[in-house]
């Protein structure tokens, strides 16, 4: 993270590369700006919080694809340039 006079600016994570964020330089916008990063955690366990998978789409499942289907999609995306 880096920061200026008014702003905190986070690099985020992104399916086309790394983006980067502008947060307001107050607490809030650093909480904002931990928060898109996946830098959460529970305050009461203190235990690191780490975000659940996501479950595929009920459209996905009932056409009967699985993972190994999503992911060499994405290889081949890839192999053709529409996707970094």
């Amino acid at each position: 993270m880096s920061d200026d006079e008014r702003n905190v600016y986070a690099q985020l994570p992104s399916v086309n590369g790394p983006y980067v964020a502008a947060f307001p330089r107050s607490e809030g916008g650093l909480g904002a700006a931990l928060h898109h990063m996946g830098a959460m955690h529970q305050e009461q366990s203190g235990q690191p919080f780490i975000r659940p998978e996501l479950p595929p789409s009920k459209e996905l499942v009932q056409k009967g694809l699985t993972q190994n289907d999503r992911d060499a999609a994405r290889d081949a995306l890839k192999k053709l340039g529409v996707i970094s």
